[in-house]
């Protein structure tokens, strides 16, 4: 799993662009999961937890009519089982074997199986998913003139609302069978196994060995082209987009065997990138899927601007695209292979994200512009450092609405604190124990404590720095 968000927006006036501006845009998705996840309670009634999922449906993007059957597996029976289904779809039947479930209690997007200790459901269920903000282009605060302009048509199926039944965030082998109608294409989280004719449409089937949830994205783009190598990569945009004109395929393999060399083969054996025309830069990362929203008027606006629109963002560091890019690049480890446990915990993945843009960075430019951009971003953290503790992110985002405050916090802060655990240990070493983590935690999601615990390695002092960094307000002074 990863997160979404809008990270610059240019303003323009008819054929000529006459002011920009930074605007304030908000990491969406993250933020709605991390907010649900905090309300929601795990499903330990019985102990019993999600082992696996297959889901087979239909999905009409144009209506947002989805009708589908999904069989639940469990680790272990439960007494009850806590699920959680869009308001919008219906249960028409639940069964366990060839008996039907009877006394279900549902409300809003949550329902109450009662037992006995069912060790699998089938449930199946239909309707109308309510219409929910695109994942990169919700945002808070004021827009601008081009705000307007919309995206390439696009459909986002996201295990965040729910458009499966399942009980939690758990990590489960998952298998989703999707039939759409002419004309659509379909891009998943996981692998894709096969694309099949049906009548009026195709079939498209999906599978992920240990996820933290599926998701979908449907839209009429098509593979635009193809990198090879010992990680291929897959390229999707709509008809007219230009790649080149944002990225460069060097690029691209470079910044991949980059993170491949510094923490190890990612959870996929495939790449795929879906770009979209619009009017900002931001992002959302999958398993083994990024969904990159690229600004149209980036390339006529002078360089000398462009800097200004980066120097005003937390998140600016070299250039909007690529900084894009390899920071949802960067979720395909931290995100998709080990994810965080609560709302406050959410700093890890984002951090790390974060920093692993920051290393990328200093490949790119060298020591010297490494320095520079660590005081640059020191000085983002110094104006925010009274707000909150980064295990206050999803606090400040949703009752303060402060998008900044919450880069800050949530994204640079840890990410400079990992800067500094690197001065102190060293870049290798924290590179072996980030590893190691990996292996040892893969397809789980982990709290703050076991993170520091693993960072600081038994070192006393180092992990009260380390917990300052976190969970204490302030900016504690460079090691360096």
């Amino acid at each position: 799993m990863g997160q979404t968000g809008r990270w610059f927006q240019t303003i323009g006036t008819k054929a000529r662009i006459s002011r920009l501006s930074f605007i304030s845009l908000v990491i969406l998705a993250l933020g709605a999961l991390a907010a649900v996840a905090s309300e929601r309670k795990p499903d330990d009634l019985g102990g019993g937890r999600m082992k696996s999922m297959r889901v087979d449906g239909s999905f009409d993007p144009e209506s947002n009519f989805l009708d589908a059957t999904a069989q639940l597996q469990f680790t272990q029976p439960a007494d009850d089982r806590r699920l959680w289904l869009a308001e919008g779809l219906q249960l028409t039947s639940v069964r366990s074997g060839a008996a039907p479930v009877l006394g279900v209690q549902r409300n809003s997007n949550q329902f109450l199986v009662p037992g006995p200790s069912y060790e699998e459901l089938e449930l199946r269920y239909s309707g109308r998913l309510l219409p929910v903000p695109d994942p990169l282009e919700a945002s808070w605060g004021a827009k601008g003139a081009g705000a307007g302009k919309p995206l390439d048509d696009c459909r986002f199926l996201s295990y965040i609302a729910d458009f499966y039944p399942h009980p939690q965030t758990d990590f489960a082998a998952m298998k989703i069978d999707l039939r759409l109608p002419e004309g659509w294409n379909c891009l998943g989280s996981g692998t894709l196994n096969s694309v099949s004719s049906t009548p009026g449409g195709n079939r498209f089937s999906f599978d992920n060995v240990e996820t933290k949830g599926m998701s979908l994205v449907c839209g009429r783009f098509r593979q635009i082209d193809y990198i090879a190598g010992a990680m291929p990569v897959r390229l999707h945009a709509w008809a007219g987009f230009r790649f080149k004109r944002y990225f460069s395929k060097p690029d691209l393999q470079r910044l991949l065997s980059f993170y491949i060399g510094r923490f190890g083969a990612p959870g996929f054996t495939e790449l795929n990138i879906l770009f979209r025309r619009g009017h900002n830069f931001g992002g959302v990362s999958y398993n083994g899927l990024l969904v990159l929203g690229v600004d149209e008027a980036w390339g006529r606006i002078m360089a000398k601007d462009r800097k200004k629109i980066e120097a005003e963002s937390p998140l600016g560091m070299i250039d909007a695209g690529n900084d894009l890019l390899a920071h949802e690049l960067a979720h395909q480890w931290w995100g998709g292979l080990i994810s965080w446990k609560t709302a406050a915990d959410n700093w890890i993945t984002e951090g790390l994200s974060t920093y692993s843009m920051l290393l990328y960075a200093r490949e790119r430019r060298g020591e010297k512009a490494w320095q520079k951009l660590r005081r640059h971003l020191r000085k983002w953290v110094e104006r925010y450092a009274d707000k909150g503790a980064s295990a206050d992110g999803i606090r400040l985002k949703l009752q303060q609405g402060d998008l900044r405050a919450y880069q800050a916090l949530v994204y640079v802060k840890p990410a400079l604190m990992l800067a500094e655990l690197a001065d102190r240990i060293g870049e290798d070493e924290l590179c072996r124990r980030l590893r190691r983590f990996l292996s040892e935690r893969c397809h789980s999601s982990v709290g703050s404590k076991d993170f520091l615990d693993m960072l600081s390695n038994g070192d006393g002092a180092l992990r009260a720095c380390l917990e300052e960094w976190i969970h204490g307000r302030g900016l504690p002074s460079p090691t360096s």
